[in-house]
């Protein structure tokens, strides 16, 4: 009789630590997730937006000009595995030499373009929209040849 019950605790015991085992695993996957990094500035010199620690387009950027007639948005359209077999910095999105795993969307259609489409002499606010959480805008002003001559939050 006590073997019986030894060999029931015993199961017991392992299935207990199995399933806590995965819930603990999805847990963390989940705040994984939920987390693509910290922020988003603007890398005049390299002509790139930058995160820490996370995947520029993950989420999303949108683009608004400054009179609202310019809208756009740049998404992930890959799994998460995609920019590693791409040999391309997550923490790093150039916009004269975009990402195969991200795509410009414009008026409801994809775009399947490999630079930004920033009108020169204009001014864009960046948000940024990752995992859980969205992050406060970063406005970019673009001169006459199109490349960001500044950026920072609260420009005018």
């Amino acid at each position: 009789m006590k073997k019986g019950v030894l060999k029931t605790r015993n199961k017991t015991l392992l299935i207990t630590v199995f399933l806590s085992t995965l819930m603990i695993e999805f847990i963390l996957v989940f705040l994984n997730g939920c987390s693509d990094g910290e922020g988003l500035a603007f890398d005049i010199d390299k002509q790139a937006f930058v995160v820490e620690q996370g995947c520029v387009c993950g989420g999303g950027l949108y683009f608004s000009s400054e009179d609202a007639t310019d809208k756009f948005s740049v998404i992930y359209n890959k799994n998460v595995h995609a920019f590693w077999y791409d040999s391309y910095n997550p923490s790093v999105l150039e916009i004269n030499n975009l990402p195969t795993c991200c795509n410009v969307v414009l008026s409801g259609d994809t775009l399947f373009l490999r630079r930004l489409p920033l009108r020169p002499n204009t001014s864009y606010e960046v948000y940024r929209m990752s995992g859980c959480r969205s992050f406060p805008p970063l406005t970019i002003k673009t001169g006459r040849q199109g490349r960001v001559v500044s950026a920072g939050r609260g420009l005018q």
